[in-house]
């Protein structure tokens, strides 16, 4: 393809097309419904990278995407290039350039009883952040099979546990530590340091600011790099909201069952920042992306009702944009 048509198909592309853009102790905070999983990656390009990319270079074969939730799904590296069919929410840009044969890939893993897509809580598929989640949980979900290792080790302190466990990585032997550092090197992150820190909501509110004013009865945990997890709850409806700073190696992410139920739209919350929220059966999202980190508020509570999380009632998409409403995103 002449770089002349690639520029006439990104001229024409819709406006609509165009991107905007857990697992810790469960001793701390009681049994939450985030487990860490892996599957596959698919690697998507901006429109913005896209357009520099093919001016520059004159490569063609990229992707345009929005920033939806299907974009934070954790699936394995399978590919480059991204082809999709007209009614995807991925806009093909230009054409496929012929690939040398993969190499082949582990098998794909399904954390849970059938299908069930987990999110990354520290960014888009893509960012340094994602990928580095993604490869620490393919690492575990390899690793120590027979769970021989951790058998010979014990359930006792190890030589890991104050620079890694304390800080929510599940390590336990000097491979872990190692594949830990060189993936944190890899994608230039630091680790979580300082010691996991339990807070209750009122000291939650003194360290990062009044982030959501009409919150009551929060609990959670901190770090000092400023990642923080909260458990809150505004007028009757219950949600866990989690704040990844960008930099940082974070390992969290959160089953949301399908991400292809859910309605998405983006939302101008009342602090004036820009929101996508998403609205599954059981459950809702509220995403927020600034330049300093990634936030994910979990509403257990979805647009039918649901005995999910020991509540029977649901949420509106009216009712979503007032939570949504109620937060300062320009402080998180």
């Amino acid at each position: 393809m002449k770089r002349e048509q690639l520029s006439d198909i990104i001229g024409n592309l819709d406006d609509r097309q165009i991107a905007e853009a857990y697992q810790f102790d469960p001793a701390l905070c009681g049994r939450s419904p985030e487990r860490i999983g892996r599957m596959k990656i698919k690697r998507i390009v901006t429109f913005a990278l896209a357009a520099v990319l093919i001016l520059a270079l004159g490569v063609t074969g990229y992707a345009v995407y929005r920033g939806r939730v299907q974009d934070l799904v954790m699936k394995s590296s399978e590919e480059d290039i991204v082809l999709v069919d007209e009614d995807s929410d991925i806009v093909l840009v230009g054409e496929e350039e012929e690939q040398p044969a993969a190499e082949p890939q582990a098998a794909s893993y399904d954390p849970l009883p059938g299908d069930t897509d987990m999110i990354s809580l520290q960014g888009f598929a893509g960012s340094p952040e994602y990928q580095a989640a993604l490869a620490w949980a393919d690492f575990q979900h390899n690793y120590d099979r027979d769970g021989s290792v951790l058998a010979s080790v014990g359930n006792g302190p190890t030589p890991w546990t104050e620079t890694y466990s304390v800080n929510g990585y599940h390590v336990y032997s000097q491979e872990m530590a190692d594949t830990l550092e060189g993936i944190a090197a890899e994608y230039g992150l630091t680790l979580h340091s300082g010691a996991l820190q339990s807070a209750d909501l009122r000291e939650m509110k003194e360290r990062f600011g009044a982030f959501c004013t009409t919150a009551v009865n929060g609990a959670g945990y901190y770090f000092t790099d400023g990642t923080f997890q909260s458990d809150c709850a505004v007028n009757g409806i219950s949600f866990q909201i989690r704040r990844c700073m960008k930099g940082v190696l974070d390992t969290v992410s959160l089953n949301i069952f399908d991400a292809e139920q859910y309605e998405q739209w983006e939302y101008t919350t009342a602090c004036g920042e820009t929101v996508l929220l998403a609205l599954g059966p059981s459950k809702a999202l509220i995403l927020a992306e600034s330049d300093q980190s990634f936030t994910v508020i979990n509403v257990l509570a979805g647009s039918e009702d649901s005995l999910l999380y020991g509540a029977d009632g649901s949420i509106t998409a009216a009712q979503l944009e007032e939570l949504a409403d109620s937060f300062d995103f320009s402080i998180l």
